[in-house]
């Protein structure tokens, strides 16, 4: 009899032909032990599960959708729920007014005022916020119908650059700026991007430069203190590399990650490197991405944790997320269990922001704010499935038989449940599966104080070609160090 271990750590890399790789992780996510010391390499650890902080009500439907944007200030967060602009402060929320729109929101601020976007049926407009008073205005779009207008040509994205903000006029190939440390603008205050004629869809600031990022091409912009032309194109700062979602795009350290379309092709996740962007997606999520009804609605945030740097990327139309790790440079997937019909769906966080060392996340569909929890067991009280698929076991079709095969987990959990840990596996590759199964022996991974516990199956029957899929369902801390199989 044989001992051999069981590649149970590692990324999502499913193909369309299961019969290469079939691997699938679902609410976990690989982490290297960096120690040098550990008897393992690498575990799977848990993503975190969702705390409602804030669930807004009025009198009437007002706040009755989805959380539209996050915005953090030193002192207090803004929220654009539905069509209002809330803002919470010391642990308690207060409308501020009305704020048109149905899409998601930019906002940018000079640390007196913050510049959001906003769009409905009538067109593209901006808000501002005034921090000292509290206020709200909205920036009418000058239609040229008057002599005194505002100059202001409405703004699809905003962003802030050396004391100015500068925003992407709606369906055009321009930006237009603001003055020094104020929102006001006039008819002068525009560049046209140079490189292409092509339809601007992000402005978007970064490491000291201005990002212009179109459908097909992405050009890069510095500032020159000229007050009549204060940003210009960089010599040679020219990519033909555009974006198929304008809300895929997010800063990521000192880079800038997007889903990408270009004259021969789209859907690969790019992510910039100077002047340049590099592909961090790979085969299995673009056959995924190809097969997807729609990619242009995707939206993303991305936060950090514990030294990990995600990027997050919902597609609503197929109801699909999936997470980049710069620490490891693997995908993994996340999602949400809806129980009224039993099926995976994308993850309910819409929008980000990190305040006083909380993650917050808004909901996709109700008017709540969510704490991205790492000591949460649940989303909101939802069951979290956590699941794990491995690689073909013997990928070369010799004959084995699974005596037993042993899960090398963290037992013992700081409650007194005992959550349940399922395994059943396929015997073609990963196309089909057995029923769930559960020993006498070891159906959990223990409660307080069971820190010897084992987790051991036994009579798995033989197989040419053995793919394992490890499930839990309940609430509870799964951490998983690896595998092992007796075979013969």
């Amino acid at each position: 009899m044989n001992i051999i271990d069981i590649p149970i750590v590692g990324p999502s890399y499913h193909l369309k032909d299961w019969s290469i790789d079939c691997q699938r992780t679902l609410n976990l996510y690989p982490q290297a032990v960096e120690s040098g010391t550990a008897p393992q390499v690498s575990a799977l650890l848990p993503t975190e599960g969702l705390t409602k902080l804030f669930e807004f009500v009025g009198e009437s439907q007002q706040y009755a959708a989805k959380v539209r944007g996050l915005y953090a200030l030193n002192d207090r967060v803004l929220v654009v729920v539905s069509m209002r602009l809330v803002v919470i402060q010391d642990g308690q929320w207060r409308d501020i007014g009305y704020l048109r729109g149905l899409d998601k929101v930019t906002f940018a601020d000079n640390g007196l005022e913050v510049f959001m976007t906003g769009n409905d049926e009538y067109g593209f407009t901006g808000h501002v916020y005034n921090i000292a008073d509290d206020s709200l205005t909205e920036i009418l779009v000058d239609d040229g119908s008057t002599e005194d207008g505002n100059g202001f040509f409405g703004a699809s994205t905003v962003t802030f650059l050396d004391a100015r903000f500068i925003w992407t006029v709606p369906n055009t190939g321009q930006i237009q700026w603001s003055g020094l440390l104020t929102h006001e603008t006039d008819a002068l205050s525009y560049a046209t991007a140079e490189s292409r004629s092509d339809n601007l869809i992000r402005v978007i600031a970064n490491n000291g430069m201005l990002w212009l990022i179109g459908e097909k091409t992405t050009e890069v912009w510095i500032s020159t203190g000229d007050k009549d032309a204060p940003f210009v194109r960089q010599s040679g700062a020219y990519m033909p590399t555009g974006c198929i979602a304008k809300d895929s795009i997010v800063e990521f350290g000192s880079s800038l990650i997007w889903l990408s379309q270009t004259d021969f092709g789209a859907n690969q996740v790019v992510m910039t490197q100077g002047y340049q962007t590099v592909r961090i997606s790979n085969h299995a999520l673009e056959s995924a991405l190809a097969r997807y009804e729609s990619t242009e609605d995707a939206y993303a945030w991305s936060y950090q944790r514990e030294g990990h740097a995600f990027y997050v990327i919902s597609f609503p139309t197929d109801r699909k997320t999936w997470c980049y790790d710069a620490s490891t440079q693997m995908w993994h997937e996340r999602s949400w269990y809806n129980t009224d019909n039993s099926n995976h769906e994308h993850h309910r966080a819409y929008c980000h922001c990190y305040f006083k060392g909380q993650h917050l996340v808004g909901d996709r569909e109700f008017p709540y704010i969510y704490k991205l929890d790492a000591d949460a067991e649940t989303d909101n009280g939802a069951v979290i499935i956590r699941e794990r698929t491995t690689p073909c076991v013997s990928p070369q079709g010799s004959r084995l038989i699974f005596d037993e095969v042993e899960l090398i987990c963290q037992v013992g959990q700081d409650n007194n449940t005992k959550p349940t840990v399922m395994l059943d596996w396929s015997d073609d590759r990963g196309k089909t599966w057995s029923n769930d199964r559960i020993t006498e022996i070891a159906n959990d991974i223990g409660a307080i104080g069971e820190y010897e516990k084992r987790v051991i199956f036994r009579r798995l029957g033989q197989s040419f070609g053995r793919v394992f899929r490890v499930r839990m369902t309940d609430a509870g801390r799964l951490i998983i160090l690896g595998a092992k199989a007796k075979i013969r």
